[in-house]
């Protein structure tokens, strides 16, 4: 869009005004107040994918020291890349339940990766539910007792994985039968945005998929030791300044202020680096990241 035209939008809708304020404002200033999660103090990080400050606040149990900060970016993939990309992080593996580690080639980037995805993806509910995801992390934990480790849940993000989520049909955001077993429906955040949908509805949804999930995340923290932190890689946006989902390069607070949660811990996982992984892509990547929204 040229300069021009961009003018003329604003001026029509002056919420496209405000938006590239908040894009031109964290652009500038997110290198100093994002969190860099690699330098942070932890031996196991636990990430739920697209989990706002405010529901984790309420609803998540857990005793330790809550704090909010800033995320690196309002999509998985900003996250990824501003975090883990250009770096060698050999005392780190990285369990994860979305294909966007490999979808941006950073695979590499750590002393090995398990991804859950691969052989833990439910067909029926498009998604991996948090029981695959604690049962990988456990695994690695056994396997890599001197590693940092990563676990990236899937949950809250859509699919949802609830009995009042299921109720809502709702496909990937790409829709229109792209994949060869697509549901032929919009992603859920068109069908809110186009009010097919109440906020409250997909709301109770998102909120369900983070409750169901805290029972498992429970088993975990008590299997393992060391310093544990809990934290997400975005939040979401319900529609506010006429965003929805979490779009890249959109830094409102509902997408990039995010939980940091140190649990308390009597003792330290002895940390050793020692090499990273060499690993090939698979034909299943893209299709996995259509069921969850990213294509």
């Amino acid at each position: 869009m040229s300069k021009l035209a961009s003018l003329k939008a604003g001026i029509s809708n002056p919420r496209l005004i405000a938006l590239e304020f908040y894009r031109h404002f964290q652009r500038n200033v997110r290198g100093r107040l994002g969190v860099d999660v690699v330098h942070r103090d932890w031996d196991t990080l636990v990430l739920l994918d697209a989990c706002r400050y405010d529901i984790f606040e309420r609803h998540v149990p857990f005793e330790g020291e809550l704090s909010k900060v800033i995320s690196r970016g309002s999509h998985t993939s900003e996250f990824l890349k501003e975090n883990f990309m250009a770096r060698t992080l050999p005392d780190t593996v990285y369990v994860s339940a979305t294909p966007q580690l490999r979808a941006h080639e950073l695979e590499e980037n750590f002393h090995a990766v398990v991804q859950v995805w691969e052989d833990g993806w439910d067909d029926d509910l498009r998604t991996v539910l948090p029981k695959a995801m604690v049962e990988e992390t456990l695994e690695a934990h056994e396997s890599y007792p001197d590693k940092r480790v990563i676990s990236h849940f899937l949950q809250p993000h859509y699919p949802f994985i609830g009995d009042h989520g299921q109720e809502i049909e709702h496909g990937t955001i790409t829709g229109g039968g792209v994949l060869e077993d697509e549901r032929d429906f919009a992603s859920i955040w068109e069908l809110l945005e186009t009010g097919r949908v109440t906020r409250e509805d997909v709301w109770r949804a998102y909120v369900e998929n983070l409750e169901l999930t805290i029972p498992h995340l429970e088993r975990l923290l008590e299997s393992i030791d060391g310093k544990i932190v809990v934290t997400a890689d975005h939040g979401n946006s319900f529609g506010r300044m006429g965003v929805y989902g979490h779009p890249r390069g959109y830094y409102l607070p509902e997408l990039v202020e995010v939980p940091w949660l140190e649990l308390p811990f009597d003792r330290r996982r002895e940390i050793t680096a020692d090499g990273t992984t060499d690993v090939a892509a698979t034909e299943t990547v893209e299709n996995r990241l259509r069921d969850i929204g990213y294509r």
